[in-house]
Formats: structure tokens, C-alpha cells, sequence
């Protein structure tokens, strides 16, 4: 049997094949980050396609902390409802596919995929040390809610040059206390927020982790960096590292980085061995630029547990079930065009390919 379609766990949880549905932004919550029938909808497309793992779009851990006019929420125990809600969904519809919620805090604009869609004015120096442990706070706090909401595992985006990942980078860390300058102290509060989620969701309920493996920025930071941040983050109680990359001008880096790819496909696969004997028996993703069977089975050859598909599974999100149906190598109708990350920013998210 092809390794795409085998069994994988993360911490004590069995996935039924390797395929993640890497967070995708979806933009379709109401104005206060409640679940609608539009959400539903797409989640039951989306179980019923097959996929092992599926991880909802950014949710936010605070009303000043959206990015998205309407992006999920978590920051209240009334969003706790609606939640359940699509938990549900995925696990009547998906034949053993598991559900995680990425929690997410958008930080300082003009970074990550916003595009001006919402914005805030400040700089990391700004935050007081009572309002980082608020934050720090908000996102233990949101975890119990995912679990609460009846979730398999809990998500955090600490990649793509929103708030985490502006701690984590000297490009965008102004800092000059604790939480700012070396490595450790910058890695400081993707640990703190680790420590945070393990405190309300216990041992077992495996903790995913998205991260840059370089920033892709001048005076940003590189892979050598992130090795070592993962590493600590592994030690801190985060079961499955995810690999991305890019804090700025994402359209612009993944056009670049598909050309550079070429039939390789995935943009970051450079990192797959590297970041898999950093964080040794721990589970390891890698997303941007997947969409063939072939360097699927390729990637998972090379050391790589799950593959992450985002852009793929807007264009198709039957995608995994035509990879099982279909007897000869297959390739995502996908073209990477990247027109749906322009598009989120203004509506919900859907292929705008020709």
C-alpha cells in the first residue's frame, strides 16, 4: 500500500493516513468569530475527501488580536458551541479523520497574509509584561475550549510573521528585555504559550505546532535558528512540528519558491531531514507547494510523517479520495496560483483559478 494511505500517531493518537489539511484560512465565521452554515459546509466537503487530519483556518485567541474580518474565534466560552459544531461534522463524515483547531494571534501589521484586511498599530516594545502573560493566558485558555469542544488535538501558528513568529525573529523582535534579543530569550514566548495550552489540555491531546524553517527576510532569521526553536518547543510538550516558511510577502516568496522547487514540488523540503533528526522521534509535517502523489511518497521516503495540503484542497477537497480512486500517478488540478491568499482577504476562501 502507498505510504500516503498508511497509519501515523501523534502522542496517542492514531491518524488514518498521512495526508494533513494544512490550516487554511476560511474568512466565513460572523463578524464575532462564530461558526455559520458556510463554515459546516466546508468541513463536510472536506472530511468527505478523504483527508487524515484536518486542521481548521486561524482562530483567534483575542477580539484585538483577529486579522481576518471573519475569522474563527475562540475567545469566549459562548464561541465554544458553534465549535463543537464542526468537530461534529468532521468526525460523522470522516471515517476516523481526526479535527484540530489552529489557534492563532495576528500581532503587528503588515506581516503574514492579512493584506490590510484588518490592522493594528503597535510594536512588540509596546506590550507590557502583564499584557504578554494576558496573551500567553488567551491561548491556554483557547485550548481548553477546543478540547472542551470535543477537538482530537489543539494547533498553534507560530510561522508566516504573526505574533509568535514576530517574537521569534530578530527582524520583527524590537525587544530589549526577557522576551527580546538572543535565541532563548526570543523562543521565550512560543514556550511560555506551550506551557500554557499542556496546563489546561493535559499530556495526552496531542499539541501541533506550525513554524518557519527560515524567514526568507533580510535580517531575519535562518534555518540553523529555527532547528534549535523547535528542538526547545519538542522538549516543551509540542508533539508534531509543522514546517512553513516566509514572514513577509508570502504571494511573492511562493511564486519564487515554486520556480525554484520546480518538479520538486514541496518549497521547504530542504528542511525535512534536517528538522527530523533535530526533533528525533517527534512527528514531522511539511507544507507549500504538495500536489502530487508521487513526491508525496517521495517526501514520506525521505524521513517526512505528514504531508501538508492547503492550497490543493481548495482547488479539490475530494483530492486524497481521487489520489485512493485512481490507479494511475495523479497530480492536484492545483496550480499554485495563489489568488486564493489574495482572495481571503476580502471574502471567503475559494479557488480563483481560470
Amino acid at each position: 500500500m502507498l505510504k500516503t494511505f498508511t497509519p501515523e500517531k501523534i502522542n496517542q493518537m492514531t491518524v488514518k493516513n498521512r495526508i494533513l489539511r494544512s490550516a487554511t484560512m476560511e474568512n466565513m465565521a460572523d463578524e464575532e468569530g462564530f461558526v455559520t452554515e458556510e463554515i459546516l459546509k466546508l468541513y463536510a466537503a472536506l472530511t468527505a475527501g478523504g483527508t487524515g487530519l484536518i486542521v481548521t483556518g486561524a482562530c483567534a485567541v483575542e477580539k484585538n488580536g483577529r486579522v481576518w474580518n471573519r475569522q474563527l474565534a475562540a475567545w469566549d466560552d459562548q464561541h465554544i458551541q458553534g465549535l463543537e459544531q464542526i468537530a461534529e461534522v468532521i468526525h460523522r463524515y470522516g471515517k476516523g479523520c481526526r479535527c484540530a483547531v489552529q489557534l492563532h494571534h495576528g500581532g503587528v501589521s503588515g506581516y503574514g497574509y492579512s493584506y490590510g484586511a484588518k490592522g493594528v498599530s503597535y510594536a512588540l516594545s509596546d506590550f507590557t509584561a502583564e499584557e504578554i502573560k494576558r496573551i500567553i493566558q488567551a491561548f491556554g485558555d483557547a485550548a481548553l475550549r477546543v478540547k472542551k469542544a470535543g477537538f482530537d488535538a489543539v494547533a498553534v501558528h507560530g510561522a508566516h510573521g504573526y505574533l509568535i513568529s514576530q517574537f521569534m525573529s530578530p527582524a520583527t523582535n524590537n525587544r530589549t528585555d526577557q522576551w527580546g534579543g538572543s535565541l532563548s530569550n526570543r523562543t521565550r514566548f512560543a514556550v511560555e504559550v506551550c506551557y500554557a495550552i499542556r496546563e489546561k489540555i493535559g499530556a495526552e491531546m496531542p499539541l501541533l505546532w506550525k513554524i518557519n524553517c527560515e524567514d526568507y527576510l533580510e535580517g531575519g532569521q535562518g534555518i540553523n535558528e529555527y532547528l534549535e526553536a523547535a528542538t526547545q518547543l519538542t522538549k516543551s510538550g509540542v508533539d508534531l512540528i509543522e514546517i512553513s516558511g516566509g514572514l513577509k510577502d508570502q504571494v511573492k516568496l511562493r511564486s519564487r519558491l515554486k520556480q525554484q522547487a520546480g518538479r520538486g514540488e514541496a518549497y521547504f523540503r530542504h528542511a525535512v531531514k534536517p528538522f527530523k533528526q533535530a526533533i528525533g522521534e517527534k512527528t514531522l509535517a511539511v507544507t507549500g507547494g504538495i500536489r502530487s502523489l508521487q513526491v508525496m511518497e517521495e517526501l514520506l521516503a525521505e524521513g517526512l510523517d505528514f504531508l501538508g495540503i492547503c492550497r490543493p484542497l481548495i482547488c479539490e477537497p475530494d483530492l486524497p479520495a481521487k489520489f485512493l480512486e485512481i490507479s494511475q500517478p495523479h497530480t492536484s488540478n492545483c496550480i499554485s496560483c495563489n489568488q486564493c491568499l489574495l482572495g481571503i482577504a476580502g471574502g471567503p476562501v475559494r479557488c480563483l483559478a481560470d
